[in-house]
């Protein structure tokens, strides 16, 4: 095995052998690839040993930990096979690896395991955690010691998480938690550095949690200091658009256009009751305003529920795919994009201010918005998500791009 590569910080914790250890703190901070080392280190150090990796979603697991660890195998020279349809690593020792999405219930039940290993744990609910507690059951964990491991970007201080850690089990030798910082990884692009420190300008709260790391109590209000109204520009590296569809309540079409990454809301049409015939006409006039046609417009995001909508919109030459249904991830991209709104888009500029996460019976802010008055925010972040999200099937090339994480 070759010689590996750490920062001293990743160097300082590997040894970590707590039976509940919490990764926490800043992008690029080097969490990732600490806890994939850690995976590798454990599978050589016992043989036979039974390793989970979880993620909510099997696309978004392909694409950190399974990648990650792979790389980290041919980058030591460690000899392994490999089953992608299974999802299972094999080590040349006989330990395995193996991937596996936390939305399967039942494949959860059915595991068996030494150390699990949890991706922005966050992401998953309290009950599945206690549940991938429980699978560290096999017998090298008995003889030696297992472990849950936890990557995860601090949220708002209501999370489970940091009631689980922070307050249930705060003095349990048996739950650690350890903060690592961007600034203690040396390997870190000065640019990846500049795009989380800009962080602050455009979304505080984001930059509390991603550039500091910090567990925050937040405001209300969900988009505060990201966008602003009023521009002066008139081009645009390419058009995209977000529909939310209503009847009793308004239906909301946005164009945007896009320049070095940054959106430009130009028009909307916001009404209720409006036919398919009469909203794709004024779409069409809108468009026309512009010196648009639909063939100029790259994608239209929209409202995932009404698919026989979007199926008409296409057939008219409209072309529209389903926005991803994570609420949450589509509010956390729309807040990390600087935004500026033509003055004549009345209806968006009179609902951002009031879009606010809801509470409990307890007055704690929840992680989900409050769902009234939030047309022309929700085509907002159907476009958004669209063009930036992590898991957009159609973004077209916007260049730069701030959710891109460098992670070491």
């Amino acid at each position: 095995m070759a010689q590996l590569v750490l920062t001293d910080k990743q160097y300082e914790h590997m040894g970590n052998n707590t039976r509940h250890l919490m990764i926490m703190g800043s992008a690029g901070s080097g969490k990732t690839i600490f806890a994939c080392t850690k995976v590798i280190l454990y599978g050589l150090e016992f043989p036979g040993a039974r390793i989970g990796v979880f993620r909510q979603t099997l696309p978004s697991l392909k694409k950190t930990s399974w990648k990650e660890i792979r790389e980290l195998l041919v980058k030591y020279n460690i000899v392994y096979s490999e089953n992608k349809s299974d999802g299972v690593i094999t080590l040349d020792n006989g330990s395995t690896i193996e991937f596996i999405p936390t939305d399967s219930d039942e494949k959860l039940r059915s595991l068996n395991l030494d150390f699990v290993y949890v991706e922005q744990a966050e992401e998953i609910s309290k009950d599945v955690y206690v549940e991938l507690d429980l699978r560290i059951r096999h017998k090298i964990s008995q003889e030696h010691y297992g472990q849950m491991l936890l990557v995860v970007q601090p949220q708002r201080k209501t999370h489970w998480l940091y009631k689980e850690f922070y307050i249930n089990h705060a003095d349990d030798s048996e739950f650690n938690k350890i903060h690592f910082s961007y600034l203690d990884n040396p390997y870190l692009p000065e640019k990846q550095k500049k795009v989380y420190e800009d962080l602050k300008e455009t979304d505080y709260d984001k930059w509390r949690t991603h550039t500091l790391g910090e567990w925050i109590t937040d405001s209300k209000q969900i988009f505060t200091n990201n966008w602003d109204v009023g521009y002066n520009r008139s081009y645009f590296n390419f058009y995209t658009a977000g529909i939310d569809y209503g009847w009793n309540v308004p239906s909301c079409f946005l164009l945007c256009g896009w320049y070095d990454d940054e959106c430009y809301v130009l028009g909307e049409v916001y009404a209720p009751e409006m036919t398919n015939e009469d909203f794709l006409s004024r779409i069409q006039v809108l468009l026309h305003s512009h010196g648009l046609g639909f063939e100029d417009i790259d994608c239209v995001y929209a409202d995932a529920a009404s698919p026989d909508r979007i199926e008409v919109f296409n057939q008219h030459g409209l072309f529209t795919q389903p926005s991803v249904k994570d609420v949450n991830a589509k509010i956390e991209t729309t807040r990390s994009t600087r935004i500026h709104i033509n003055p004549s888009c009345e209806n968006l500029i009179r609902e951002l201010p009031d879009y606010s996460w809801d509470k409990d019976k307890d007055g704690n802010i929840l992680d989900k918005p409050i769902k009234k008055n939030d047309h022309a925010v929700d085509a907002l972040c159907y476009c958004c998500y669209g063009v930036r999200g992590s898991l957009s099937e159609y973004s077209p090339n916007s260049g730069f791009d701030l959710s891109e994480v460098y992670i070491y």
